[in-house]
């Protein structure tokens, strides 16, 4: 009886988080909005991006709106605790944030080598997510700069990938 609740409830979340996908690649893209598909998602979507943006006001930073991150995050966790059990949520998210972080420190360090406009939103964004933790690390171990590169990045993704596996064990041990 339970199942007959949660799998259509597991499938409409499924398919609204793969919607706010869609919203926010042809945001992206910047589609004409007058498209019948374009407004149909745009319809289903933008309701809840305004409420979040409304009761998390800090959601845009430098003019990027993470709203579509922080209601996608809260559709996975919502999912993971209706499937499984909310210690599993909280790790799967702990384990989302650590592997989007990981790839936010792999686009610094390519942005690095590149030359970009430290004023663009984006890159700035980046920035103030990275240089914090890179300037930890190169004050704790100053031997990661060798002959000029910075081997901060890979210690730093070394670093978390154990805290991730440590996790990953944690949750086959429950």
């Amino acid at each position: 009886m339970e199942n007959l609740i949660i799998a259509p409830l597991h499938l409409l979340i499924t398919l609204y988080i793969w919607i706010i996908i869609a919203s926010a690649i042809f945001s992206f893209l910047q589609l004409d909005p007058n498209q019948p598909v374009i407004e149909i998602i745009e319809r289903m979507t933008q309701p809840a991006f305004k409420f979040i943006r409304q009761k998390m006001p800090y959601v845009v930073i430098s003019g990027v709106d993470l709203s579509p991150l922080v209601l996608l995050v809260s559709l996975q966790f919502l999912d993971n605790v209706l499937i499984r059990s909310l210690i599993f949520a909280l790790l799967q998210m702990v384990h989302a944030i650590i592997f989007t972080f990981i790839i936010i420190i792999i686009i610094s360090s390519v942005l690095s080598f590149m030359r970009v406009d430290p004023y663009n939103p984006i890159v700035a964004t980046i920035n103030r997510l990275t240089h914090p933790m890179f300037q930890w690390v190169h004050r704790k171990f100053p031997f990661l700069i060798i002959s000029g590169i910075d081997l901060s990045p890979i210690a730093i993704i070394i670093a978390l990938q154990l805290f991730d596996t440590f996790l990953s064990q944690l949750l086959i041990g429950l």
